[in-house]
């Protein structure tokens, strides 16, 4: 137990060590894209460090398998470098030995994960979208960017293709007003300006130089389009004081496992009911196939000639509504296995998020698998060697994630090996290398290491020269 002690004991400093520089990384990243906008609109500190801690919510999620990472890396290649593993093994102890309660705590982890991201990060997620979108309310111009789509305007959808800096006009503008019935109005118009009016609860945008496109929500066949030299559109419920609502709609991402399983459960009942609904359509439409073939029947009262005219043209006729019936048979089929296909997407995509929750939490026992083995191999406990690894190992592990993820939304593949697939690669190697390490196949002095610290070398190299450059 005392070595047990030790080894744990010497994983909490570069995890903690880690866990804050990742962490770190992303708050930085994350403030550098909303800290503008946020820091614009006059919030109170709270609020402020209420959507910070909100979206901190998702970066742990990130940053705790790679952390474990870095950790088992960093101790494991300290104890290797200064020989601490070579007295064990003198000693009796196996590596393995060292490394099983190293994975019995990232099983533990792994665990706690699974209930974070099934519980925590869900919620977080839900009242950061609240909030945030009380924070657009409240000065939305301040949210409008060019080259994106902005929905935080209350039934308004618009998108700019560029902003002057010096007089925020808009220029390239097109915008989507949702209509309570019918199809949506679109405006197009080549710039704008921005308004307050009703003492800041109404955004006006004087539009210059576009058209109207609508249709006629009485008779959808008609079809308007107007062009304009200056218009106004008004976009109301915009108060300056920062107002929460509370959302009954949730995303993927704020929903928990039970919540995305009543989805994917309501998907699969109504693919089985276009499903079914397809083949009675189709089995009605042959049924009324043979019943106008059979109906053929010619009266004998007529001459031959006249017979073979009549006949003509009733085979005629038949020919006609059965060619009818064919193509709306084949239209509605062609609906109904659209809409399947939609359930079998919508589907896919929830239960994509469902076994993400449980692949990302155990990458983390998944990565002491790597991390630890290959600390001991290469002999070093350096940070370079730890960030190096880690680096390697996520950027391998992350495409493979969203590369599955996106194979899965698009039905090539199963969302559970799309989701499980980084963590099978990842798991197998660092199976394969565990084997190396105990039989001391490979050390930090074999081909594999000196080319991995002299891609290293070459990297802090250019690294020193870029930061000397521009220092």
């Amino acid at each position: 137990m005392i070595l047990v002690r030790y080894v744990l004991k010497e994983l909490i400093a570069p995890f903690l060590a880690a866990l804050f520089g990742i962490t770190f990384l992303f708050v930085v990243d994350f403030l550098v894209k909303i800290l503008d906008n946020v820091l614009s609109k006059g919030l109170p500190t709270s609020t402020v460090l209420e959507i910070f801690v909100l979206n901190l919510a998702w970066m742990l999620s990130l940053s705790i398998p790679m952390a474990v990472l870095v950790a088992s890396l960093m101790a494991f290649g300290r104890l290797s470098g200064d020989q601490e593993i070579t007295a064990c093994k003198a000693a009796g102890v196996s590596p393995l030995s060292l490394m099983r309660p190293v994975l019995i705590v990232s099983m533990l982890i792994s665990v706690l994960m699974v209930v974070f991201n099934n519980w925590v990060l869900p919620e977080a997620n839900h009242r950061s979208v609240e909030l945030m979108s009380a924070v657009s309310r409240k000065k939305p111009h301040a949210f409008i960017d060019a080259g994106r789509l902005i929905t935080q305007f209350p039934d308004v959808q618009l998108w700019v293709s560029r902003i002057d800096p010096s007089s925020g006009t808009l220029y390239g503008i097109q915008i989507f007003e949702m209509e309570k019935k019918g199809s949506p109005r679109i405006v197009y118009a080549d710039s704008a300006s921005m308004e307050y009016a009703d003492n800041g609860a109404t955004l006006m945008l004087r539009l210059r130089s576009g058209e109207n496109h609508m249709i006629d929500a009485d008779n959808p066949e008609n079809y308007f389009r107007i062009r304009f030299f200056s218009q106004d559109l008004a976009m109301k419920n915009v108060d300056d004081r920062l107002e929460r609502r509370s959302r009954s709609y949730r995303s993927d991402r704020e929903m928990p496992i039970e919540m995305m399983q009543e989805v994917v459960d309501d998907a699969g009942k109504k693919y089985e009911e276009y499903k079914v609904s397809a083949l009675e359509k189709r089995l009605n439409t042959l049924v009324a196939e043979r019943e106008n073939v059979a109906g053929d029947t010619i009266v004998p009262k007529f001459t031959d000639d006249e017979v073979q005219q009549i006949d003509s043209i009733q085979r005629r006729r038949s020919l006609q509504k059965m060619r009818i019936q064919e193509i709306s048979a084949l239209r509605t089929t062609e609906r109904f296995y659209g809409r399947m296909e939609a359930e079998k997407k919508r589907a896919a995509q929830y239960t994509v998020e469902i076994q993400k929750k449980f692949s990302t939490a155990f990458a983390c026992f998944i990565f002491i698998l790597i991390g630890a083995p290959l600390g001991i191999m290469a002999r070093k406990g350096g940070i370079g060697t730890g960030i190096l690894y880690s680096l390697a190992f996520f950027v391998i592990y992350w495409i493979c994630l969203i590369g599955g993820e996106n194979l899965a939304d698009r039905l090539l593949v199963s969302p559970y090996l799309a989701m499980w697939a980084s963590n099978i690669i990842i798991g197998v190697f660092g199976i394969f290398i565990t084997i190396a390490m105990v039989r001391d196949k490979f050390s930090g002095d074999s081909k594999f290491f000196r080319a991995v610290r002299a891609v290293k070398g070459i990297f802090v190299r250019v690294f020193k020269r870029v930061t000397r450059r521009f220092g």
